[in-house]
């Protein structure tokens, strides 16, 4: 199963999150989790301007719910969520009331050979019950639990200076509510543009006046507040970032609190100096992921410590996309996409549509490399986000018709939170672009694009190679010479794995090869035969003329352990719509597929074949074009014969 239903993933999966909102990390944060879900504590000014906390704000606390209940996250994007909140289990070296191991090896060896031993090695009773004392074993005190993972999320504020007090206001709501969906925040800022002319000590003045203008924001919401943090980067003549003092970063963040660091750092010889966002954010990367230490030894201070996300708060929004009718890349698969994104923003600089001004594109392949750079080293599961502080903010704001019951418009979704709960990015990928939803935004005279989700993601091999917009072509003489058991490029037992595991049935691979021998188009794997799509030219009955060949989607498979937040039947779909069948394919699929709304949302068309179990499903425009072009496409999804080894339907 691709995915569920919408609503059995909303009902399903809220039902799963609430206990993790109402008891995240009950131990370190009861102030904030006494009563269920964290409230949100607001702070009030009084004339001597020193802030007061005010009393647990219930908006707070309906804005979180309505934000988690908005995010339309799945029974599995839930349980991925909740499985950072399991106690990591501890390994001991032995377990009272067991022999150990070295008079388990010696009872085995001797049982082995016949012999009855008896009770001659069975240790005393009084040993075997007084408290032992090991190294490897560290046993739990009453009232204490494990240590539990902290997951971070780094992100860089472009430009801090030019935002509103609003903007700031509801930029601190949103990363407050984070922190109560325990994730902790990192934010490295950055002024706007270069400015040649500005001297060090105007540029650290300047810096302070937005640290502590946001510092406030974020007391007004969390009950750590925040902490602004100099003096624990060091920069050497390359340019490249140290944290030379990890523990002016990491202590206030273990203790809830959100570390400000300026995009400043001193030299060797103590001198202070700009530091290069990107650099920064890397530094901070290589620290947070637990880099061993001069040693060789593991950090040991980073040993519970995960960065999950890097965020990138910029006004220039997403990644621009001029052949995408939003205007923007939803999500970018690195290892597949990033050169071509590249060669793509090099031609905006002539691009003035009002959509992306010209000056930006040093701002968007600055992001895209800042982000390239940190996920390179960082697990496959974390991901970036690159999104316009206006959305942020706005998203964390209900609007007026949402104080009432009736009609009115609907509730923005929160970027952050969808993004924390699911991985995923706001919209698939994968959906036509007349599907996709609007981003808003309260720039006042710009379209800002919607936010960008970025992966390593994983490669995309086509067999044969095809370049984007040509896709494969008819056989001249009708024949393909592609066999899918016969090809170096190709990993058959593996394949054939993967088709097992996703559809969990036991495929007849001398039937199935023999069905589509001389008929192979094409194949798509995605990563390491984490998916892969099957494509065949299939002749429809009644005729065997070439001409009349229909492009058909045979095979669609996902391992099971890589269906949900990772994107590989996005990336599947995207790659055949886009360069193996730009012009159109079908395929077919029981009517009672739980993955149909998946294909309903993403396909052009449907047709629901009469006297058959079959829904027929198609891209492009070529299927509806003419009558018998029409009866071609339906008659060859009736008869395509399974391949199976077992009758029975598929789960």
């Amino acid at each position: 199963m691709i995915t569920s239903t919408w609503a059995f993933g909303k009902a399903n999966a809220f039902g799963v999150l609430r206990p993790a909102i109402s008891s995240i990390n009950p131990g370190q944060h009861s102030r904030q989790y006494a009563s269920g879900l964290a409230a949100a504590h607001q702070l009030e000014v009084p004339a001597n301007g020193k802030p007061v906390r005010a009393q647990d704000d219930t908006a707070s606390q309906r804005e979180l719910f309505m934000d988690v209940l908005s995010a339309n996250a799945t029974r599995r994007d839930a349980k991925q969520y909740l499985a950072r909140f399991q106690t990591p289990k501890l390994k001991a070296s032995g377990v009272p009331g067991e022999p150990n191991g070295r008079l388990r090896r010696d009872q085995d060896r001797h049982e082995q050979i016949g012999v009855n031993l008896g009770g001659l090695y069975a240790p005393a009773r009084a040993i075997t019950d007084a408290p032992r004392f090991e190294r490897e074993l560290r046993e739990e005190r009453p009232g204490t639990a494990a240590q539990q993972e902290l997951h971070v999320a780094l992100v860089c504020m472009r430009a801090p200076e030019a935002l509103s007090d609003s903007v700031l206001d509801g930029l601190a709501t949103t990363l407050s509510q984070l922190v109560k969906l325990d994730m902790r925040i990192l934010i490295v800022l950055e002024l706007a543009g270069d400015h040649p002319e500005m001297s060090i000590r105007v540029r650290r003045t300047a810096i302070s006046e937005q640290a502590e203008r946001f510092s406030q924001a974020i007391r007004r919401h969390s009950a750590e507040g925040s902490r602004f943090v100099t003096g624990s980067l060091e920069i050497d003549e390359d340019g490249e970032v140290d944290v030379t003092v990890p523990k002016l970063i990491l202590g206030p963040l273990k203790r809830g609190l959100v570390p400000i660091i300026p995009a400043l750092a001193h030299t060797k010889t103590g001198q202070l100096v700009r530091a290069d966002v990107g650099d920064v954010m890397a530094g901070l990367t290589r620290v947070l992921r637990g880099d061993a230490e001069e040693s060789g030894r593991p950090a040991s201070h980073l040993a519970s410590i995960a960065l999950d996300r890097v965020i990138v708060l910029d006004s220039a929004g997403g990644i621009p996309a001029k052949h995408r009718s939003d205007n923007a890349h939803v999500f970018i698969n690195l290892a597949q996409e990033y050169d071509g994104i590249k060669a793509e923003l090099s031609q905006y600089a002539a691009w003035d549509d009002g959509v992306s001004h010209p000056n930006m594109y040093d701002q968007h392949m600055a992001n895209l490399r800042m982000l390239s750079d940190c996920l390179s080293m960082l697990p496959p599961a974390s991901s970036g986000l690159i999104i316009s502080p206006y959305e942020a903010a706005t998203s964390s704001q209900s609007s007026a018709e949402d104080s009432t019951i009736g009609t009115g418009t609907r509730r923005q979704k929160n970027t952050l939170i969808h993004n924390l709960l699911t991985n995923k990015p706001m919209v698939s990928s994968s959906l036509p672009t007349g599907r996709l939803l609007s981003a808003s935004s309260d720039a006042p005279s710009v379209t800002i694009p919607a936010a960008t989700l970025v992966k390593r993601g994983m490669p995309v091999s086509t067999i044969p190679a095809v370049e984007r917009g040509q896709g494969w072509h008819v056989p001249v003489n009708g024949i393909s010479e592609l066999e899918l058991d016969n090809n170096p490029n190709i990993d058959f037992p593996r394949l054939v794995h993967l088709i097992e595991d996703s559809f969990r049935r036991k495929l007849d691979v001398t039937h199935y090869l023999n069905r589509i021998r001389n008929r192979t188009a094409g194949l798509v794997v995605a990563g390491a035969y984490e998916g892969a799509a099957i494509f065949t030219w299939e002749q429809p009955p009644h005729t065997t003329d070439p001409s009349h060949l229909v492009p058909y989607l045979d095979k669609f498979a996902v391992l099971q352990s890589s269906q949900g937040s990772s994107g590989v039947a996005d990336i599947l779909f995207q790659s055949m719509v886009r360069s193996c069948f730009p012009h159109g394919v079908c395929w077919r699929s029981r009517k009672d597929n739980p993955v149909n709304k998946w294909y309903f949302e993403r396909c052009v068309g449907s047709w629901q074949i009469p006297g058959t179990q079959w829904t027929m499903f198609w891209t492009g425009e070529g299927v509806v074009e003419g009558s018998e072009r029409w009866g071609d496409y339906v008659g060859l999804c009736r008869d395509v014969v399974p391949s199976w080894e077992d009758g029975r339907k598929p789960d």
